[in-house]
């Protein structure tokens, strides 16, 4: 596919029809409090009413797969390859999405996932499908092993959701617009999580293309992918960003700490976006924003007390810090809901969580409270025999004290203070 065709694929603008289906949005304004209205698209509703016994698994990938999978481009391979498999890249709602609509077909799933994330064995059960995990970590892995099995098989029909997505969620992003329409809300500020950006560029640019409204990118603190200094209104600085992190790709000075954010990548954002961004110099995005492990987990309970019905992901909880503080100062918003709460099994990681609350390094007061426990550190040692204490001789960075081979506890201190 030549450069143009991909920013041709993230450009919706032609896509002028509306999804049929059923699509809930919830206002959360009375239950919060808040003086704007907190919009909440229910895509934890997306085919809730045929799952039955797993409506807890909905979420709005059900309907990006429905669209993917009715559009020229796969039905014309569906009809020319009788017996071929569905392939795609998946995080797990995808995974559930995808089993669903390849097994409404009579059809066998075939999915790349990360490394670090393992289905429930239920997956099996629900579905005839066959999971191939990234030997390298995180995205870096994820995108090679979809490569290398698409270059060694040849039964497979790729439905490339982080390509396509945007374009197969247009349709909802214009129901949603209707939606809000009808009930003659204007959302001033709209807010996202972004693994394949489909959610963000598919329904997020219907909504700012008709009501003109700013669209914010909410990442993990610990875990951005887009660089907070960077400049989005300009273009060569937005370019040069995404060159930066085209060329390299890796994971290799990860530390494998993660906010259990999940299918959030740790570190580059989805490759076509990058080359999109780099050919255009346009992200469409209008700021970002950084929010703790801390945070999510208190509105995620907050929301919880509130009703069952508001028990839903992590990444929905990312996004809904900032919108509701929006919303209390009047501003209106909207979220996505990615779905019902769910844990899900992972490997090879360590969430931020099981890290000792004084050493997170995420927000202000435990960078404070952990140099005061370095200084305690410090002021201890100066009282103890050389010989005992430093004779791997250790060296003060200005961040933490690091001895030789660097595996101390302190400068563990340094190392997270770098994850960005």
């Amino acid at each position: 596919m030549k450069l143009k065709e991909i920013t041709q694929v993230f450009d919706v603008s032609n896509v002028s029809e509306a999804y049929h289906g059923s699509i809930d949005i919830t206002d959360l304004k009375d239950e919060l409090g808040t003086k704007g209205h907190v919009l909440v698209v229910r895509g934890d509703k997306a085919y809730v009413d045929v799952l039955g016994d797993n409506a807890h698994l909905a979420n709005p990938k059900f309907w990006l797969y429905e669209n993917l999978i009715n559009s020229p481009r796969v039905q014309e391979q569906l009809k020319g390859n009788p017996n071929h498999k569905l392939f795609d890249g998946v995080g797990f709602s995808s995974l559930e999405a995808l089993g669903y609509h390849a097994k409404r077909l009579g059809r066998k799933a075939v999915v790349v996932m990360a490394h670090e994330h393992v289905p429930d064995d239920k997956v099996f059960e629900r579905y005839d499908m066959e999971v191939i995990h990234g030997d390298k970590p995180a995205e870096e892995g994820y995108v090679e092993k979809q490569r290398e099995v698409l270059s060694q098989r040849d039964d497979l029909i790729p439905l490339h959701q982080a390509l396509y997505g945007a374009q197969a969620l247009a349709p909802i992003g214009n129901a949603v617009a209707n939606r809000l329409e009808e009930l003659c809300i204007i959302p001033d500020e709209t807010f996202w999580s972004m693994a394949s950006g489909s959610n963000l560029y598919g329904i997020g640019n219907k909504i700012k293309s008709r009501f003109h409204s700013k669209t914010v990118l909410v990442e993990p603190k610990k875990g951005r992918t887009v660089d907070p200094s960077l400049d989005l209104s300009n273009p060569e600085e937005v370019k040069s960003f995404a060159k930066r992190k085209l060329r390299d790709y890796s994971l290799d000075d990860w530390n494998r700490i993660n906010p259990g954010i999940f299918p959030l990548h740790v570190k580059h954002p989805n490759r076509y976006l990058l080359i999109n961004w780099l050919y255009k110099g346009y992200t469409g995005i209008d700021s970002t924003v950084g929010i703790s492990s801390s945070e999510v987990n208190k509105i995620q309970k907050r929301l919880r007390r509130l009703s069952p019905e508001y028990d839903w992901t992590k990444t929905t909880a990312l996004t809904m810090v900032p919108a509701i503080e929006a919303a209390n100062r009047g501003k209106n918003v909207l979220v996505m809901s990615y779905g019902k709460n769910r844990e899900n099994k992972s490997r090879d990681i360590t969430f931020i969580d099981q890290i000792p609350w004084i050493l997170r390094n995420e927000t202000p007061f435990q960078k404070v409270a952990a140099s005061i426990m370095l200084a305690g550190y410090l002021a201890a040692a100066s009282y103890a025999s050389w010989d005992i204490i430093f004779q791997n001789i250790p060296a003060f960075n200005g961040s933490a004290v690091v001895d030789k081979d660097e595996k101390t506890w302190v400068s563990r201190l340094a190392d997270m203070d770098n994850l960005h």
